[in-house]
């Protein structure tokens, strides 16, 4: 027995043994299992540590680095989802890339979705291991269970690369014409993402991808009309071929979202075919009058409006089914009919052939909807449809609106945008939209303030019979009862003359203040108190001084306008006035704000210059002043100043003022006793009365001051005695404290409504539309520059450029031949340049050269070089120049170029290729090539460096330059020396913005500045090279003007020989076309 025992042992032990040692083992295995943490257990995790989420997850990061090296695949599969939960918060999982792809290989389908699900959200275009996953898919493809393949299909449309495009193509065209639905529809949606990588691949997938628009199952029908609605957005005019089909599928589907699908796609191919919407009015009237699904019925309605004709009878049913959407008791459905009507009011036919009564009112109850969304499309639509005749209603509603909201900025800005619109067309009663401008102004939070003290100053100016009412308003606003802020005030009369004012925005103080001391003549007559109290509002210490520096000076200047044309409109209160000027100015002298006490300063000159008999026996005012208008200074007048010696511009023209310390002392009534409780506030606020001025006592003082006092507590009768009999009896007899004053803009509006009802009803202004010019007598800039040269004093200043509108207009004359054949011609324009965007547009047009042949012409376009893109290209590369038949003249076709290629200042030649389609009498078609040469001027990559004159000479005698100069003589018939002499600025002006310079003149000189494009890159395109940092290309002009011809020498100067002859041929070539056309 115990023999057989021990061998038996040795030799592995009974059974029993055998299975108690397999149950061990797999207990540990299950507890090695266990202990692993989950994806769950992970998220709970997370969860619990709250605060120390970061910490908890460097720690998973940690067992997670050692569980994707573990043999297990199982272990490694849910350690890749658990990185690819962690990535979606923003933890990179770049280093486990290798780790995902051994997943993503296993055959069982539960271990490798971890895989694909990570692999989606992390592989990039610069994945390297990315390319491992092509046999993957390959297999997988061929997988029995459809799920595999279709989750093989979804990884690969988030991480399809051009490469792998290239070699899974054939692949994914035979998965097709798979039998499974599933996989079909699978791919089809896939292919989208495969040919927005690889753009190559859609000609040889659209056969096969056409066929499936004839695919009996529904899903797989609808993904690929989705597929094709996603290209058609890219280029419509690839697709056009597919009509015939799609209105086949149109007209027979009963599928919703398919019909909406289809019907998108129509609104895109619509415009590119002129016959297909009579085609598509039968269908869309069916689709209006039978569906019941609101979503097709709306697209509908979209599809109808955007590519049928106004007059149309179907364009007045899809209206009115419109206007059942826009009184639907459902907001959503009224937010669609908003947009709808909003793009439907864009086009100028559709309000006169549609009018609708009730679009008005609807608008404004759709503004009180609490969904920000509507109400701003219903504000931008009222923006649209308002008309004199509802502008009044619809302003009261959006104040009221205004007043209402916490955030009131949209209404106000609709209110301003309305009224300044086309120079106040809206606006028939001036006065009343005074007022609404200073109740808006009362909002001192508003983004729109200076908008609002723009419009208040423009008005003013452009509407003389308003003036009146707008000095009176602007006075109402500014005057804040300054009689308060003398020294004899009591607390009561400061509090009760506070009550009396209102917040206004500063900047609406400001154009106040301009408006008072520019047409203080408008002021109703006698102007004596008017004049007076404006000037006591303007200089109120207390008050104006709050402001900022601005505002001040124009207060002040203002003021100083009232003295002087005192004597014409006031001569009474001359005096008073100045004495006004003369107590206050001295306050504003002793600003630390440098402007203004320079103008306080010059103020307190002018008061004292123009005195009452200052010279001799007459009187001096300041009535010459406003014989002639003043001139604007020129912007560079003030740098032509010499800085006087001794003077020091860094050096501080006050001392820094210290900030005085707090005294917080405790005053008692009885200092020795601490615990002696405050018998009075002032004692309570002790620190308040350490800070006063002790006062001298009053020799007699009124027995009901202490008792006005608002923190005087009544004694006690009984303890009380005849002074306080007298004390109150004197209580009783002083006069009831005065009401609080009115709203001051409610008192205009008493003065406005009680003047129409006098008579002024019918009031009718005249307005300035145009924009406001010097007069007649005074010399232009050129004038007066070309005189101060005559004397030797000439100063310089910046040239004016014209303005974008006009230098693209003249930008779209200059037009040059740029291919040229015995069929076709190609005309080639750079239009415009957008800086900020690093984009150039260039416009393009082609026609025929031999007009009545028998050969035909079609389908011409155009293919850039190689590092060139534009955003216009189809998915083969080109531009089409001309779709279909070309039988005369083409369209202008604009293509948008990207800049960044483009580093170096020189002319530019781009060897691109035109292509078409050639049918000779009795012969086949054959695709035609031609070289083109698109010819970018040296100045197209240039931008204005704005510089002083002083700043271009410090930087031409540090840089060591190259030179190119040439002088051209352009004739001028019939034109003098002199006409030529005052048309020279605006010449070189527009030649200086079309070619992208800043440009300073000096009497006929002009120095025109310009910057390369920013150094540090690199491009494509052979001689491309930037030049170094911090380079400039000076041009200068000189302009010598004769009698019938205009001689101009140009000379550049740039680091690079080669930049100054190219700038110079175009700049002069720029003078000659201006000059001669």
């Amino acid at each position: 027995g115990p023999r057989q025992v021990s061998g038996g042992q040795a030799n592995g032990g009974t059974p029993a043994r055998r299975y108690t040692l397999t149950l061990c083992i797999w207990h540990l295995t299950i507890a090695a299992m266990v202990f692993e943490k989950s994806l769950t257990a992970m998220v709970k995790g997370i969860r619990a540590n709250r605060g120390k989420e970061n910490e908890y997850i460097q720690t998973c990061i940690q067992e997670i680095q050692k569980e994707v090296t573990s043999k297990n695949l199982s272990t490694k599969s849910m350690a890749v989802l658990k990185l690819a939960y962690l990535s979606m918060m923003g933890y990179d999982m770049s280093w486990a890339t290798f780790s995902v792809v051994e997943v993503m290989s296993h055959n069982r389908f539960g271990i490798k979705r971890p895989g694909y699900l990570a692999s989606a959200m992390c592989f990039t275009d610069t994945t390297d291991v990315g390319l491992l996953t092509i046999n993957l898919f390959k297999k997988d493809f061929g997988s029995k269970s459809q799920y595999e393949s279709g989750m093989a299909i979804s990884c690969l449309s988030s991480i399809c690369t051009p490469q792998i495009s290239r070699d899974i193509l054939t692949d994914l065209l035979a998965m097709l014409s798979s039998s499974r639905a599933y996989l079909r529809k699978k791919t089809v949606l896939c292919l989208f993402r495969v040919f927005v990588k690889d753009p190559p691949a859609l000609k040889t997938c659209f056969p096969k991808l056409k066929e499936r628009l004839g695919d009996e199952d529904q899903g797989v029908l609808t993904a690929s009309v989705n597929t094709f609605l996603e290209l058609a957005r890219k280029n419509a005019r690839n697709y056009l071929s597919l009509v015939p089909q799609l209105y086949h599928i149109l007209v027979n589907t009963t599928n919703n979202w398919l019909s909406i699908k289809l019907l998108k796609i129509f609104q895109l191919l619509c415009p590119l075919e002129p016959r297909l919407p009579a085609k598509l009015a039968e269908p869309l009237t069916n689709l209006l009058n039978t569906t019941k699904a609101q979503s097709v019925e709306f697209e509908a309605i979209r599809c109808t409006l955007r590519t049928m004709p106004e007059g149309t009878a179907i364009a007045a049913l899809a209206v009115e089914k419109l206007q059942t959407f826009l009184n639907s008791s459902d907001r959503n459905l009224r937010y669609l009919a908003l947009e709808m009507y909003k793009e439907a009011l864009e086009k100028p036919a559709f309000k006169e052939r549609f009018p609708i009564p009730d679009l008005h009112s609807k608008v404004l109850q759709c503004i009180e909807e609490s969904d920000p969304t509507a109400r701003r499309i219903a504000l931008q639509l009222l923006d649209t449809i308002v008309s004199p005749a509802t502008f009044v209603d619809a302003v009261k509603k959006l104040m009221d609106f205004s007043k209402k909201a916490l955030i009131n900025d949209e209404f106000v800005g609709t209110i301003l945008r309305m009224g300044a619109r086309d120079r106040y067309a809206l606006v028939e009663d001036f006065a009343w939209y005074l007022l609404v401008l200073a109740d808006i102004s009362r909002s001192v939070d508003s983004l729109y303030a200076s908008e609002v003290a723009e419009q208040f100053t423009d008005i003013s100016v452009r509407v003389a019979g308003v003036r009146p009412y707008a000095v009176t308003l602007a006075l109402s606003l500014l005057d804040r009862d300054t009689t308060v802020t003398t020294t004899s005030g009591t607390d009561e009369d400061e509090a009760h003359g506070q009550a009396g004012s209102m917040d206004v925005v500063p900047a609406m103080l400001g154009a106040c203040a301009w408006v008072i001391g520019e047409y203080h003549e408008a002021f109703e007559s006698p102007a004596d108190a008017c004049l007076i109290k404006a000037a006591k509002a303007l200089l109120a210490p207390k008050h104006t001084q709050t402001l900022e520096p601005a505002i001040q000076t124009q207060c002040i200047w203002a003021a100083v306008k009232l003295f002087l044309g005192a004597p014409r409109v006031a001569p009474a209160a001359v005096s008073e006035l100045r004495a006004q000027l003369t107590a206050q100015l001295p306050g504003f002298a002793a600003s630390t704000h440098v402007d203004v006490s320079e103008r306080a300063a010059l103020a307190l000159h002018l008061t004292n210059f123009f005195r009452e008999g200052g010279l001799a026996d007459s009187s001096v005012d300041g009535t010459s002043l406003f014989e002639e208008p003043l001139l604007p200074v020129a912007p560079g007048a003030q740098k032509a100043v010499p800085v006087p010696d001794g003077l020091d511009l860094d050096e501080p023209f006050f001392p820094e003022e210290q900030v005085p310390q707090a005294v917080f002392a405790p005053v008692r009534m009885d200092p020795t006793d601490p615990y002696a409780l405050a018998a009075t506030y002032k004692d309570d606020l002790g620190f308040l009365a350490a800070q006063e001025v002790p006062v001298a006592p009053s020799p007699a003082r009124a027995s009901g001051t202490e008792q006005s006092s608002m923190f005087y507590l009544g004694r006690n009768n009984s303890d009380g005695d005849a002074g306080d009999g007298a004390a109150q009896a004197g209580q009783q007899a002083a006069p009831a404290a005065p009401a609080a004053p009115l709203d001051p803009l409610e008192q205009m509006r008493e003065r406005l409504a009680a003047a129409r009802a006098a008579g002024g009803a019918s009031t009718k202004y005249e307005v300035l539309r145009d924009d406001v010019r010097a007069p007649a007598g005074a010399p232009t800039p050129a004038a007066a520059s070309g005189s101060a040269a005559s004397k030797g004093a000439a100063s310089s200043a910046a040239l004016p450029i014209p303005p974008e509108k006009e230098l693209s207009e003249l930008q779209g004359r200059l037009w040059a031949v740029c291919y040229s054949d015995a069929h076709v011609r190609v005309y080639f324009c750079v239009r415009a340049k957008n800086a900020k965007k690093q984009q150039l547009r260039i416009e393009l047009r082609c026609e025929r050269v031999d007009v009545g042949s028998n050969a035909s012409v079609a389908n011409v376009a155009l293919k850039l070089p190689a590092g060139v893109t534009a955003q216009e290209v189809d998915a083969s590369g080109l531009v089409s120049l001309a779709a279909g038949s070309l039988t005369e003249r083409s369209a202008k076709v604009r293509a948008t170029l990207g800049l960044a290629p483009f580093l170096a200042p020189l002319t530019c030649s781009l060897a691109a290729e035109v292509q078409y389609s050639l049918v000779l009498a009795d012969s086949a078609e054959e695709r035609i090539a031609g070289a083109v040469e698109l010819r970018l001027p040296a100045t197209t990559f240039l931008a204005p460096a704005v510089m002083s004159e002083d700043d271009v000479a410090t930087y031409m005698s540090s840089a060591s330059l190259e030179k190119t100069a040439q002088a051209i003589s352009l004739p001028a018939p019939g034109k003098s020396a002199a006409e030529l002499a005052q048309e020279l600025p605006g010449i070189v002006g527009r030649c200086a913005g079309l070619c992208h310079f800043y440009g300073i003149q000096s009497g006929q000189k002009f120095v025109m500045i310009a910057r390369p494009p920013a150094a540090g890159q690199t491009s494509p395109l052979e001689g491309q090279v930037a030049l170094p940092e911090g380079a400039l290309i000076v041009s200068m002009c000189h302009g010598m003007p004769k009698d019938g011809s205009l001689e101009i020498r140009v000379t550049v100067k740039a680091c690079h020989q080669g930049v100054t002859a190219d700038v110079t041929v175009q700049l002069t070539s720029v003078f000659r076309e201006l000059l001669e056309g």
